[in-house]
Order: structure tokens, then C-alpha cells, then sequence
């Protein structure tokens, strides 16, 4: 017995992708636990609150720094924060972690939901910049 199936080739792999594409939810608290970006100029453990997932005044906050308030807005996947016009791509993995791709910058920033350990973060290449700035390094 012989079954034919009536998919065509990009109906599987619509399907493939609704299967393997995570998806979550761009409100709420995260603290940055990597960057794999070519520009290293993000906080380690910038702390980001989402208060919205269509716009509003997210807190961005370096550890041991006063929080700074930047207004942004979400148009499909993509997260502008106002002043300053930078765009990231909005993602999620497998393990629910936000991904930041940059649109207009070199920043490919990986966020984990922010838990209660207040800790100071330090690394190589620390730096006091937020997500939310423009960086012009020397």
C-alpha cells in the first residue's frame, strides 16, 4: 500500500519550524549572561526590566551603577529603543533565554530571567555602557 501525503516541500518545513522555534515572552526581568557579539561593550550582568512587550521605559542597570530608564517599542521582532535608534532582533532559545541580534550594531546579546543574587559581575573587557547606548570606541 502506497500513501502519498499532499506536503509540499516548504509546507514540512513550515512545520519544522513552528516545532524547533522557541518562543517566549520579551517582558520581563533579565541579567546578561553573554555576549557574542564583535562589540564588547555591554556591562557584564547588565540587568534589563521589560515592563511591556509592545513599548514602554525599560531599566537598564550595570552592577554597581544608578539604573538609567530608555524608552523602546517593539514593531514585529524588532526592539528600538528610542533615543538612541539602536534595533536589536528579538529571540528566545530552546532554555527560554532572550537573544538580542543587532540590526544596526555588532551585538549579539544573550539574556537569562534575572534571579535574586545581587552579586557584582566582572570580566574581561568590563565596561559601564548599557545595551541601550551607542559606543564609539576608539
Amino acid at each position: 500500500m502506497l500513501v502519498s501525503l499532499p506536503f509540499l516541500g516548504s509546507d514540512c518545513e513550515d512545520i519544522i519550524n513552528q516545532i524547533n522555534t522557541p518562543t517566549g515572552t520579551l517582558q520581563g526581568n533579565w541579567t546578561l549572561i553573554y555576549n557574542a557579539g564583535t562589540l564588547m561593550d555591554i556591562c557584564p550582568g547588565e540587568k534589563v526590566t521589560f515592563p511591556n512587550n509592545s513599548s514602554g521605559t525599560a531599566t537598564l542597570t550595570c552592577p554597581g551603577q544608578t539604573p538609567i530608564d530608555r524608552n523602546y517599542t517593539v514593531s514585529g521582532s524588532t526592539l528600538t529603543y528610542s533615543a538612541s535608534g539602536i534595533e536589536y532582533s528579538i529571540s528566545f532559545t530552546q532554555e527560554n533565554q532572550l537573544v538580542l541580534t543587532g540590526i544596526n550594531n555588532n551585538r549579539i546579546l544573550y539574556y537569562g530571567a534575572t534571579i535574586s543574587d545581587n552579586s557584582p559581575v566582572t570580566g574581561k573587557n568590563s565596561f559601564n555602557y548599557n545595551s541601550s547606548e551607542i559606543i564609539k570606541l576608539d
